[in-house]
């Protein structure tokens, strides 16, 4: 069916059997007709012979060979005339198929170099392609160490922004009561009663700021396994964090438990999550300067979902930024007061971690950070 080449022998083969075939069958239809013609024009003229009065046989007869050979003569011709025109056909269609074998052969030598190197880049590309795919891991498991160191620093500086506004109100205590000690010492009023009584009120306080600590490092202290958690105890513990900060920008929160429930999961991770959301929360406030700032944490339960609600009164959030929110390195605060991560890791924890659903969206008021559990 192919040559060596790939080319098929029809290409060749079918114009010359055409050639051929159509020179026989024009030569035999001709000649047929010449010679049914020959007999007719023979009959006519032996019948126009015959009439006339100097009818002569041996004449007659003379006269019909000589017609006859001047008719083979002519069919010789014709004869002569298909051979060679038949060869000028052959020879042209030889040329003709000589010179699309060469461009075919051309395509087909085109073609097959096209699909070589296509061969050759797809061989290449899967020797190379382990590497690239262990190559692409390691970075990404690079990318995803830095994103976890940058979020230890981020927490870190809001732990100890957060503890310096809830340690700020028991050293200025503390401060009075030095204060006061120190006048009643050099007005030679001081009593040993008085200063039992200020060093119970100073321990008391050394105390708590004691307590912070312990509870801002045992905040940060990663979950191990799942547990099953009191949601509205978690809550509190991150708001029991943030909540002398929140006073320090005057701005009120707002804890309206509808149904509580408890959900299988980490408890301090989620306390986190909900700790990041109001943190969030009030730094729009505070930087939107919004009058009379609000802060509403809603926890409901539906049958088998718990759905954590945080909303503010900030005006909401930018519809371009929708799809762009939780994504690592994103903020729309000043680069000194958001590294862009803290959405990103919330999200994971609540969605990878828990097999949640954290997800945004803008009411009449302000933004609404919707979380949902399965309890």
């Amino acid at each position: 069916m192919f040559n060596k080449e790939g080319i098929p022998f029809f290409i060749i083969i079918v114009p010359f059997l055409a050639i051929l075939f159509i020179s026989f069958f024009s030569t035999s239809y001709y000649l047929k007709l010449t010679n049914s013609s020959f007999e007719i024009d023979t009959i006519e003229f032996k019948q126009v012979y015959i009439l006339q009065n100097n009818y002569d046989e041996k004449k007659l007869s003379k006269l019909l060979q000589e017609k006859k050979k001047l008719h083979e003569i002519r069919q010789n011709e014709f004869k002569e005339f298909m051979i060679v025109l038949t060869v000028i056909i052959f020879v042209f269609m030889v040329l003709f198929s000589m010179l699309m074998n060469t461009i075919i052969h051309d395509v087909i030598k085109k073609y097959k170099n096209r699909v070589q190197n296509r061969e050759e880049r797809l061989e290449s590309l899967n020797k190379t392609l382990v590497t690239k795919v262990e190559k692409g891991i390691e970075d990404g498991k690079q990318k995803d160490r830095a994103i976890l160191q940058q979020s230890k620093l981020a927490r870190m500086g809001e732990m100890i922004a957060m503890i310096a506004h809830q340690w700020r109100q028991p050293l200025t205590e503390v401060s009075g009561i030095l204060m006061e000690l120190e006048t009643a010492t050099r007005f030679k009023k001081v009593t040993n009663e008085h200063i039992l009584k200020s060093i119970d009120k100073s321990d008391k306080m050394i105390e708590f700021m004691s307590n912070t600590i312990d509870d801002f490092r045992n905040f940060y202290k990663p979950d191990k396994k799942k547990e099953v958690f009191d949601v509205l105890a978690s809550c509190k513990k991150a708001i029991n964090l943030v909540n002398a900060s929140l006073e320090n920008s005057s701005i009120i929160l707002n804890l309206e438990v509808k149904n509580n429930s408890f959900i299988n999961g980490y408890p301090t991770e989620f306390a986190q999550v909900i700790l990041n959301l109001i943190s969030n929360a009030k730094d729009i406030l505070v930087e939107r300067k919004i009058q009379n700032p609000k802060i509403t944490l809603v926890i409901e339960s539906f049958g088998s979902l718990c759905i954590i609600k945080v909303k503010d009164n900030a005006g909401g959030l930018d519809e371009k930024n929708y799809d762009l929110i939780f994504d690592p390195y994103f903020t729309t605060k000043e680069s000194s007061k958001g590294t862009g991560l803290g959405l990103y890791i919330s999200k994971l924890i609540i969605e990878k971690n828990m097999g949640g659903e954290l997800s945004v969206k803008n009411d009449e008021k302000g933004a609404v950070f919707k979380i949902v559990l399965l309890g």
